[in-house]
This record gives C-alpha cells, structure tokens and sequence, in this order.
C-alpha cells in the first residue's frame, strides 16, 4: 500500500515538474517558430498550435531581413567582447574578494559581510543614473588624430559597459559561502610546502570550486549578454551598441514581428549553449548553497 502511495506521489510530482517546464519552454518554442513565418501568419485566428506547423512559412526570409537592415554582425561582435571580458573578470575580481573576505584577518569582518547583503537589496534602477553622471567625468585614454590623448568621458565605449558591473555583492556572498565549505588542510599543507597565496588560490582553491564558478560564470554571461538600460543610456552609438538594444531597430517605424521573432531567436541561442555545457554545475553550485 505505501508503495503504491509513494509511486502515485512520484508521478504526480514528475507530471507537475513536466507541466511547469513546458509552461517555461513554450514560449521560447513559440519565438522560435514564428521566426520562420510572416506577421499575418503569426497572428492569424487559424489557432496557437498551428504556429508550429513549418509547412507554412515564409523560410529564412526573416532571417535574410535581421541581416540586411540591421548591422547585426557588429552588434554580435559587441556583445561577444563585452560578455567575453565580463565573464572572466568578474569571476576573478569577485573570487578573489570573498577569498580575502573568508581567509584574511579582517576588523569588523561581520559588518562588511552585513553590508555585502544590505547591498543585494539595492536594485540596479535605483543607483543607474548616478553612475551614468559619475561615467561622464571619468579620464580614459583613446587613439585620436593618430596620438593618444586622454579624454573625460566613458560615453559611447566598450568599457562603460563592462566596468561599472564587475563588482558584485551577489557573487562575493555566492564565492564566499562556497569557500567556507572546501576543506582548509589542503591549503594549510600547501601553505607549509612554501607555497604562496596566489599559488594557493590558482592551483588549490579555483580548481575545487567548479560549481559555483560555472554558476557565476552562467549568471554573468546572461546578466552581460540580456543588458540593456545601461548599453541605452550610455552607448548610443551604433558602433558600440551590443544586441538588446539592437532590436530597438525593428521599432522606429514599422514592426515586422517575423523579424522582430527571427532576431530573438538568434540572440537566444548562445544562451542555451552555455546552459547546456554548464548545466550541471550549476545545478552542483545550488545543491552546495543549500547545504551551508
């Protein structure tokens, strides 16, 4: 009797997993089908489950649209250099913060702590437009008229759009939690074979954290990757511009959905690839944070 209890609880949980993953997934199937069809077609009265008939679609077309009216080839590039560099300083900056937060003789070690998580309820709205006054009278040095001069605004670059969210309480609190959870004896006996702290962090404590670095490398790739309030307010410039605020292109003047759906879907994509490769430390990353 219990086991058949058991069998009926399993299968009603397995069901509902299965229906809330398709409510989550449905959507995106639905962007993804529609990239291969025109606008009248998208919103015919023939039915929802009839999007995803292929048979009846204009092909590629809205994809040779994406790449004839949009510099979409650079705003990838952008993207790709933004994402890329986000990706490996920001785990490196915040790991070696929680690091020296978790292993260092600190006064008042517990305030700052507090303060890392007073910060987490900040949300980014609130602080973005000090920070787009406090970029405009920033000093970087460009090559202009064939010399390089220093210049006092960060406006219209690469850089605006990957320094200002390096730092983040999340991850430090995310790397310092993880840490305190890795044994110390391999550190200790490193720390008396003669090894020095960078040696001790590279080659002992980086390579025992794979979890939680795929974790923060996965929300940092889609946090640099879906950016768009800061990219809209400090790089107007179509040379600078990454993909989200790209397809603010679709909407000057006419709305061609297909399109609109065609350019979603590519910029999704890269997304799924690095969830797929990543997944399962992600996964080892949360089952981790649970247990502290």
């Amino acid at each position: 009797m219990q086991n058949n209890l058991d069998k009926t609880v399993k299968l009603i949980k397995t069901a509902s997993l299965f229906a809330l993953g398709v409510i989550f997934v449905l959507p995106i199937l639905f962007v993804f089908f529609a990239s291969f069809k025109n606008e009248s077609q998208i919103f015919s009265d023939a039915g929802f489950f009839n999007m995803f008939n292929l048979f009846e679609g204009v092909g590629l077309k809205n994809y040779q649209t994406v790449l004839q009216t949009t510099p979409f080839t650079t705003y990838l590039l952008n993207s790709l250099i933004i994402t890329s560099i986000s990706v490996v300083l920001t785990t490196l900056i915040n790991s070696m913060a929680a690091y020296a937060l978790l292993r260092f003789p600190w006064a008042s070690k517990q305030l700052l702590i507090l303060g890392l998580l007073a910060l987490l309820i900040v949300p980014f709205e609130a602080i973005v437009l000090p920070l787009v006054f406090i970029v405009t009278q920033l000093p970087w040095i460009e090559y202009q008229n064939e010399s390089w001069q220093v210049v006092y605004s960060w406006f219209n670059s690469l850089h605006v759009q990957i320094i200002p969210e390096l730092a983040n309480p999340f991850f430090i609190f995310l790397f310092y939690q993880f840490f305190k959870s890795l044994p110390k004896d391999y550190e200790e006996a490193a720390l008396l074979d003669g090894a020095s702290i960078w040696q001790i962090f590279f080659k002992i404590v980086l390579p025992m954290s794979k979890p939680v670095l795929a974790a923060v490398l996965i929300l940092t790739f889609l946090r640099s990757w879906n950016a768009y309030l800061l990219p809209v307010l400090v790089a107007n410039a179509e040379s600078v511009r990454p993909l989200m605020p790209g397809m603010q292109q679709f909407f000057h003047h006419s709305v061609d959905w297909g399109a609109v759906m065609a350019y979603a879907s590519m910029i999704t994509l890269p997304v799924f690839v690095v969830f797929i490769a990543l997944h399962k430390y992600l996964i080892s990353s949360i089952q981790a944070g649970m247990k502290q």
